[in-house]
């Protein structure tokens, strides 16, 4: 048996809480025979054990009491021969693995909903900023720390961070500008993803909808984990400057991307930049940024990618005769309606 038993993967495996992850860890653990044996005694202690009553707090003495006395009881009815003290032994012991269990699970049980009870009362409403279709909003969080929210953006975020993490909820792009401050890890939460940092500049993108997610880092370090349905959020990795990360959200599939620092975060001067984007993509933030609803003829082109910036005076005819170029398509612009007609990928 090993001497590093896993008590509390243990007691959330029993309790039903364990994340995909840590499941595979446990199975792990219980590849050795001697492990399996504890296992299956505490598994089975576990499920003589009533269900504890909500409605009672949990009280840490009582619940020792309660063990040791169990265990006295033991002790006291076993026969004395030495094959029976042995035996005496493996049950008093597997007995007390199991009440160690059930009593950690208890305990957690107790504390995260005292902590959850006390949260709640002192939770603060959080606020919320949304950008339009035409502009830029700019904003500045509690700690001092800087935010660009893209067109059609949304961000969350409490009038005052808890002590131990500042976490806020994006839908859409923003670009962040983090006071450091290692104590207090920055985070950001949007759709699948999750950036965290301590100080730095980088870009989220992950407008509801989009197939991909991105995030791009211009000073700093930033490391990035993608959301599960339960359990801790899994790391994918950890970027630096100049790198971004593409992640598909719905194939599950990511790759790292070199970007200009220059090109981070350059729609907060009204320019156009694609990295790396689909023609599906640019075309959606064509229509934002200049109003217009185009039609793309050929599905095929929808797929194809674009590196490429524009200036910030740059007119949607100037970008349409740059991208016609690259990718060999022909184009018409009546009024606010743009068609595409052709096209290949390069």
């Amino acid at each position: 048996m090993s001497d590093h038993t896993p008590w509390p993967l243990i007691a959330k495996y029993l309790a039903g809480e364990c994340s995909p992850e840590e499941k595979l860890a446990l199975e792990w653990w219980l590849e050795e025979y001697d492990n399996m044996l504890l296992f299956r005694k505490i598994e089975a202690a576990w499920k003589q054990e009533q269900a504890p009553d909500d409605s009672q707090e949990f009280n840490m003495e009582s619940g020792f009491g309660l063990l040791h006395s169990r265990m006295a009881a033991e002790q006291d009815n076993a026969p004395e021969s030495g094959f029976r003290t042995r035996l005496r032994y493996f049950k008093i012991s597997s007995w007390a693995a199991a009440a160690s269990v059930a009593f950690l699970i208890g305990l957690g049980y107790y504390l995260v909903n005292k902590h959850d009870t006390s949260k709640m009362a002192s939770r603060i409403p959080l606020e919320q900023r949304t950008s339009g279709n035409k502009e830029v909003v700019n904003l500045t969080l509690p700690d001092g720390s800087k935010v660009w929210l893209n067109k059609n953006s949304k961000i969350a975020y409490p009038k005052a961070f808890d002590p131990d993490q500042r976490e806020v909820f994006l839908e859409g792009e923003a670009f962040f500008d983090v006071v450091p401050n290692p104590e207090k890890p920055f985070i950001v939460k949007s759709d699948r993803v999750s950036t965290r940092v301590l100080g730095t500049s980088f870009d989220v993108r992950a407008y509801k909808g989009d197939e991909t997610a991105s995030v791009a880092v211009a000073t700093g370090k930033v490391e990035v984990s993608k959301e599960i349905d339960k359990g801790e959020p899994i790391r994918i990795t950890q970027l630096t400057p100049q790198q971004e990360l593409v992640i598909n959200t719905e194939k599950d599939e990511t790759y790292i991307d070199i970007v200009s620092t220059f090109d981070i975060g350059a729609w907060r001067k009204e320019q156009l930049v694609f990295r790396n984007n689909t023609y599906a993509e640019v075309i959606s933030k064509l229509e934002v940024h200049y109003g217009v609803k185009v039609n793309l003829t050929d599905g095929a082109l929808s797929n194809c990618r674009v590196m490429a910036s524009f200036n910030e005076g740059a007119t949607l005819r100037d970008v349409l005769k740059l991208l016609s170029i690259s990718n060999a398509f022909r184009y018409t612009v009546d009024g606010n309606q743009v068609t595409i007609r052709g096209g290949v990928c390069r």
